[in-house]
């Protein structure tokens, strides 16, 4: 089992979820909803605190199972700005590596941060060869983000995301 509940930098701190995020986590999502749903469709409009409930009580067993390492992205005053994770692909020694972060933490290198500890554990920790970060062409600041952290496009896979909005 991978044991790492805490990694950091000078900007952040990846945290792995734990139940007690519930409030912040919640606040963080409500107030992104408009910026962050139209890449992500859990992140909808009618989004509720039991939605946020459920998803981290599901958190230790995935974690657990090696299937999605999860982590919210803190700034360095312990307030959630965001959150994190890889999940394992069919092959594993493949993840696929995703973030988002809160109205208003953006432009700030929060992403980029968390990006480079995010793959630095998942070579480092997690042992894989291959780290994706899979996001939308239109999805402009997520693809700047991933270059920012080292990444470089590979190239366009059609129909890879299943945007549910047009934008």
């Amino acid at each position: 089992m991978i044991k790492c509940d805490r990694l950091e930098s000078d900007l952040v701190v990846l945290q792995k979820y734990t139940l007690e995020d519930i409030p912040q986590l919640f606040e963080a999502i409500k107030v992104s909803t408009d910026r962050v749903y139209p890449w992500l469709p859990w992140c909808h409009p009618n989004y509720t605190i039991a939605e946020t409930k459920e998803w981290l009580k599901t958190r230790p067993q995935c974690w657990n199972e090696g299937k999605e390492f999860g982590f919210s992205i803190r700034n360095r005053q312990d307030r959630i700005v965001g959150g994190c994770g890889i999940g394992i692909r069919s092959l594993p020694w493949s993840g696929n590596l995703g973030y988002w972060l809160k109205t208003g933490a953006t432009g700030k290198g929060y992403a980029t941060a968390a990006t480079k500890l995010l793959a630095q554990f998942g070579i480092q920790q997690l042992q894989l060869k291959r780290i994706e970060i899979v996001a939308s062409v239109d999805n402009l600041p997520s693809q700047r983000v991933a270059e920012r952290a080292g990444a470089y496009k590979e190239g366009i896979s059609k129909n890879r995301l299943l945007i549910p909005i047009s934008h």
